[in-house]
Protein backbone atom coordinates (compact mmCIF):
# COMPACT_ATOMS: atom_id res chain seq x y z
CA UNK A 1 0.00 0.00 0.00
CA UNK A 2 3.38 2.44 0.84
CA UNK A 3 4.50 1.81 -2.69
CA UNK A 4 1.21 2.09 -4.62
CA UNK A 5 0.77 5.12 -2.63
CA UNK A 6 4.36 6.76 -3.98
CA UNK A 7 3.54 5.03 -7.37
CA UNK A 8 0.44 7.72 -7.48
CA UNK A 9 1.97 10.53 -6.01
CA UNK A 10 4.35 10.29 -9.13
CA UNK A 11 1.65 9.50 -11.03
CA UNK A 12 -0.51 12.53 -10.55
CA UNK A 13 2.19 14.95 -11.67
CA UNK A 14 2.08 12.66 -15.52
CA UNK A 15 -1.82 12.70 -15.43
CA UNK A 16 -2.11 16.39 -14.29
CA UNK A 17 0.45 17.13 -17.66
CA UNK A 18 -1.71 14.23 -19.60
CA UNK A 19 -3.61 14.97 -23.01
CA UNK A 20 -5.67 11.85 -21.31
CA UNK A 21 -6.96 14.25 -18.59
CA UNK A 22 -6.89 17.79 -20.45
CA UNK A 23 -7.01 19.64 -17.12
CA UNK A 24 -6.07 23.02 -19.55
CA UNK A 25 -9.55 22.24 -21.49
CA UNK A 26 -11.32 21.62 -17.72
CA UNK A 27 -9.67 25.25 -16.72
CA UNK A 28 -11.62 26.86 -19.68
CA UNK A 29 -14.67 25.00 -19.55
CA UNK A 30 -15.50 22.72 -16.84
CA UNK A 31 -19.12 21.40 -18.03
CA UNK A 32 -17.49 20.71 -21.50
CA UNK A 33 -16.88 17.52 -20.98
CA UNK A 34 -19.08 15.51 -18.97
CA UNK A 35 -18.61 12.38 -16.86
CA UNK A 36 -18.06 9.12 -18.91
CA UNK A 37 -21.38 8.34 -20.53
CA UNK A 38 -21.49 4.69 -17.93
CA UNK A 39 -21.13 7.09 -15.06
CA UNK A 40 -23.15 9.61 -15.52
CA UNK A 41 -25.90 7.46 -16.48
CA UNK A 42 -25.30 4.98 -13.19
CA UNK A 43 -25.75 8.31 -10.88
CA UNK A 44 -28.31 10.08 -12.43
CA UNK A 45 -29.54 13.65 -11.34
CA UNK A 46 -27.08 14.54 -8.28
CA UNK A 47 -28.29 17.65 -7.67
CA UNK A 48 -29.28 18.86 -3.69
CA UNK A 49 -27.46 14.96 -2.78
CA UNK A 50 -24.87 14.41 -0.61
CA UNK A 51 -22.07 12.34 -2.57
CA UNK A 52 -18.97 10.60 -1.19
CA UNK A 53 -16.65 9.92 -4.16
CA UNK A 54 -14.12 7.27 -3.02
CA UNK A 55 -10.26 6.74 -4.90
CA UNK A 56 -11.22 10.33 -6.22
CA UNK A 57 -7.72 11.05 -7.18
CA UNK A 58 -6.80 14.80 -8.26
CA UNK A 59 -10.48 15.69 -8.08
CA UNK A 60 -11.54 16.24 -11.73
CA UNK A 61 -15.04 13.88 -11.14
CA UNK A 62 -15.50 15.31 -8.02
CA UNK A 63 -15.88 18.68 -9.36
CA UNK A 64 -17.90 17.32 -12.17
CA UNK A 65 -20.24 16.58 -9.61
CA UNK A 66 -19.87 20.04 -7.63
CA UNK A 67 -20.82 21.44 -10.83
CA UNK A 68 -24.05 19.39 -10.85
CA UNK A 69 -25.62 20.59 -7.71
CA UNK A 70 -23.87 17.82 -4.99
CA UNK A 71 -22.61 18.37 -1.50
CA UNK A 72 -19.79 15.77 -2.08
CA UNK A 73 -16.55 15.15 -0.94
CA UNK A 74 -13.61 12.96 -2.55
CA UNK A 75 -11.08 10.65 -0.86
CA UNK A 76 -8.17 9.46 -2.07
CA UNK A 77 -4.31 8.65 -0.49
CA UNK A 78 -2.11 10.16 -2.22
CA UNK A 79 -1.39 13.38 -0.60
CA UNK A 80 0.25 14.90 -4.08
CA UNK A 81 -3.27 14.18 -5.79
CA UNK A 82 -5.10 16.00 -2.70
CA UNK A 83 -3.81 18.60 -2.72
CA UNK A 84 -4.00 19.24 -6.55
CA UNK A 85 -7.28 18.48 -6.23
CA UNK A 86 -7.49 21.31 -3.81
CA UNK A 87 -5.72 23.86 -6.08
CA UNK A 88 -7.91 23.06 -8.93
CA UNK A 89 -11.07 23.47 -6.45
CA UNK A 90 -9.96 26.73 -5.57
CA UNK A 91 -8.63 27.76 -8.78
CA UNK A 92 -11.94 27.35 -10.51
CA UNK A 93 -13.91 28.40 -7.76
CA UNK A 94 -15.82 24.99 -7.36
CA UNK A 95 -17.01 24.47 -3.51
CA UNK A 96 -15.75 20.34 -3.00
CA UNK A 97 -14.43 18.61 0.03
CA UNK A 98 -11.68 16.75 -0.21
CA UNK A 99 -9.62 14.14 2.48
CA UNK A 100 -6.79 12.69 2.50
CA UNK A 101 -6.81 9.19 4.03
CA UNK A 102 -5.76 5.65 3.67
CA UNK A 103 -9.93 4.22 2.34
CA UNK A 104 -9.97 1.60 5.41
CA UNK A 105 -8.82 4.35 8.10
CA UNK A 106 -12.41 6.61 6.56
CA UNK A 107 -14.60 7.02 9.39
CA UNK A 108 -17.09 10.11 8.37
CA UNK A 109 -19.48 11.66 10.56
CA UNK A 110 -22.03 12.01 7.81
CA UNK A 111 -24.35 9.70 6.31
CA UNK A 112 -24.49 10.00 2.36
CA UNK A 113 -27.32 9.82 -0.37
CA UNK A 114 -24.89 8.56 -2.70
CA UNK A 115 -21.55 6.82 -2.41
CA UNK A 116 -19.53 5.70 -5.86
CA UNK A 117 -16.12 4.95 -7.68
CA UNK A 118 -15.15 4.38 -11.04
CA UNK A 119 -12.28 3.18 -13.16
CA UNK A 120 -9.31 1.33 -12.21
CA UNK A 121 -10.18 1.82 -8.36
CA UNK A 122 -10.48 -2.23 -7.18
CA UNK A 123 -7.09 -3.57 -7.73
CA UNK A 124 -5.31 -1.24 -5.04
CA UNK A 125 -7.47 -2.74 -2.61
CA UNK A 126 -6.65 -6.03 -0.44
CA UNK A 127 -9.82 -6.53 1.73
CA UNK A 128 -12.67 -5.81 -0.33
CA UNK A 129 -14.96 -7.14 2.98
CA UNK A 130 -13.56 -4.02 4.23
CA UNK A 131 -14.63 -2.08 1.56
CA UNK A 132 -18.07 -3.10 1.54
CA UNK A 133 -18.41 -2.22 5.50
CA UNK A 134 -16.89 1.19 4.74
CA UNK A 135 -19.36 1.77 2.30
CA UNK A 136 -22.30 0.79 3.74
CA UNK A 137 -20.96 2.98 6.96
CA UNK A 138 -21.06 6.04 5.01
CA UNK A 139 -24.56 5.42 3.19
CA UNK A 140 -27.74 6.40 4.69
CA UNK A 141 -30.29 3.84 4.78
CA UNK A 142 -32.14 3.69 1.48
CA UNK A 143 -28.76 5.26 -0.17
CA UNK A 144 -27.11 4.07 -2.86
CA UNK A 145 -23.92 2.96 -3.90
CA UNK A 146 -22.49 3.07 -8.17
CA UNK A 147 -18.97 1.53 -9.21
CA UNK A 148 -18.31 1.01 -12.89
CA UNK A 149 -14.73 -0.97 -13.15
CA UNK A 150 -12.71 -3.08 -15.73
CA UNK A 151 -14.10 -6.10 -15.83
CA UNK A 152 -12.22 -9.08 -13.90
CA UNK A 153 -12.34 -10.89 -17.40
CA UNK A 154 -10.85 -8.09 -19.59
CA UNK A 155 -8.26 -7.88 -16.90
CA UNK A 156 -7.16 -11.69 -17.14
CA UNK A 157 -5.29 -10.73 -20.22
CA UNK A 158 -1.90 -9.20 -22.00
CA UNK A 159 -0.77 -8.09 -25.17
CA UNK A 160 1.23 -10.20 -27.61
CA UNK A 161 1.56 -8.13 -30.53
CA UNK A 162 -2.08 -7.50 -32.24
CA UNK A 163 -3.37 -10.49 -29.68
CA UNK A 164 -4.47 -11.10 -26.45
CA UNK A 165 -2.42 -13.77 -24.40
CA UNK A 166 -4.08 -14.78 -21.15
CA UNK A 167 -1.45 -13.62 -18.60
CA UNK A 168 -3.43 -13.03 -15.54
CA UNK A 169 -5.28 -14.88 -12.80
CA UNK A 170 -8.94 -14.76 -12.51
CA UNK A 171 -9.35 -15.78 -8.47
CA UNK A 172 -7.30 -13.94 -5.87
CA UNK A 173 -3.72 -14.90 -4.65
CA UNK A 174 -1.89 -14.81 -1.57
CA UNK A 175 0.11 -12.10 -2.58
CA UNK A 176 -0.49 -9.30 -5.01
CA UNK A 177 0.84 -9.17 -8.44
CA UNK A 178 3.92 -7.57 -9.04
CA UNK A 179 3.95 -5.54 -12.13
CA UNK A 180 6.56 -3.24 -13.45
CA UNK A 181 5.05 0.10 -15.64
CA UNK A 182 7.06 2.58 -17.95
CA UNK A 183 5.10 5.75 -18.07
CA UNK A 184 1.27 4.86 -17.31
CA UNK A 185 -2.55 4.33 -18.98
CA UNK A 186 -2.34 8.37 -19.16
CA UNK A 187 0.80 8.88 -21.02
CA UNK A 188 2.81 5.87 -21.76
CA UNK A 189 5.57 8.04 -22.87
CA UNK A 190 6.20 9.33 -19.40
CA UNK A 191 9.75 8.70 -18.18
CA UNK A 192 8.95 6.85 -14.92
CA UNK A 193 9.50 3.05 -14.33
CA UNK A 194 8.02 1.66 -11.19
CA UNK A 195 6.23 -1.10 -9.57
CA UNK A 196 3.22 -0.89 -8.55
CA UNK A 197 0.88 -3.89 -6.39
CA UNK A 198 -2.33 -5.05 -7.93
CA UNK A 199 -4.84 -7.50 -6.03
CA UNK A 200 -7.31 -9.87 -7.60
CA UNK A 201 -11.16 -9.85 -6.85
CA UNK A 202 -13.61 -11.92 -8.91
CA UNK A 203 -16.89 -10.36 -10.08
CA UNK A 204 -18.65 -12.77 -6.82
CA UNK A 205 -15.93 -11.46 -4.31
CA UNK A 206 -16.95 -7.77 -5.27
CA UNK A 207 -20.75 -8.61 -5.41
CA UNK A 208 -20.74 -10.55 -2.23
CA UNK A 209 -18.60 -7.96 -0.33
CA UNK A 210 -21.20 -5.74 -0.65
CA UNK A 211 -24.43 -8.01 -0.36
CA UNK A 212 -22.58 -9.60 2.87
CA UNK A 213 -22.32 -5.28 4.13
CA UNK A 214 -25.81 -4.93 3.96
CA UNK A 215 -26.15 -4.06 0.49
CA UNK A 216 -28.88 -4.88 -1.83
CA UNK A 217 -27.66 -5.41 -5.76
CA UNK A 218 -30.01 -2.84 -8.41
CA UNK A 219 -28.54 -3.45 -11.32
CA UNK A 220 -25.42 -5.28 -12.83
CA UNK A 221 -24.40 -4.31 -16.15
CA UNK A 222 -21.76 -5.37 -18.32
CA UNK A 223 -19.72 -3.72 -20.87
CA UNK A 224 -17.12 -4.02 -24.10
CA UNK A 225 -15.73 -1.03 -23.61
CA UNK A 226 -13.34 0.85 -20.93
CA UNK A 227 -12.83 4.78 -21.10
CA UNK A 228 -8.82 4.03 -22.10
CA UNK A 229 -7.16 3.05 -24.13
CA UNK A 230 -6.61 -0.51 -22.26
CA UNK A 231 -4.62 -2.41 -25.30
CA UNK A 232 -2.73 -0.83 -27.21
CA UNK A 233 -4.95 -2.18 -30.35
CA UNK A 234 -7.83 -0.61 -28.99
CA UNK A 235 -9.97 1.81 -31.45
CA UNK A 236 -11.99 4.67 -29.58
CA UNK A 237 -15.66 4.22 -30.48
CA UNK A 238 -17.14 7.38 -29.51
CA UNK A 239 -15.86 10.02 -26.64
CA UNK A 240 -14.46 7.77 -23.39
CA UNK A 241 -15.53 4.91 -24.83
CA UNK A 242 -12.41 2.38 -26.01
CA UNK A 243 -13.52 -0.89 -27.34
CA UNK A 244 -11.33 -4.16 -29.10
CA UNK A 245 -11.10 -4.05 -33.31
CA UNK A 246 -13.64 -5.19 -35.81
CA UNK A 247 -13.72 -8.55 -36.31
CA UNK A 248 -12.27 -9.45 -32.67
CA UNK A 249 -14.46 -12.30 -30.44
CA UNK A 250 -16.35 -10.38 -27.41
CA UNK A 251 -15.12 -9.49 -24.08
CA UNK A 252 -16.19 -7.73 -21.29
CA UNK A 253 -13.97 -5.22 -20.51
CA UNK A 254 -15.83 -3.11 -18.14
CA UNK A 255 -18.79 -3.79 -15.62
CA UNK A 256 -20.91 -1.23 -13.32
CA UNK A 257 -23.47 -1.87 -10.74
CA UNK A 258 -26.07 -0.18 -8.73
CA UNK A 259 -27.04 -1.30 -5.01
CA UNK A 260 -29.01 0.07 -1.98
CA UNK A 261 -28.21 0.07 1.63
CA UNK A 262 -30.77 -2.02 3.31
CA UNK A 263 -29.89 -2.46 6.88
Amino acid sequence: MRANRELWDAWTDINVRSAFYDVAGFKAAPTARPLDPVVQAGLGDVAGKRVLHLQCHFGMDTLRLALAGADVTGVDFSPKAIACARSLAEELGIVAHFVESDLYALDLATEHDLVFSSWGVLSWLPDLRAWGQLIARHLRPGGTFFLAEAHPTGMLFEPDGDRLQLHYPYFATPEPIAITNTGNYADRSAQVTATEYAFVHSLETIVMSLLDAGLRLDELREHEHVPWQAFPFMIERGPQEWVLPPGRPSLPLGFSLRATKVR
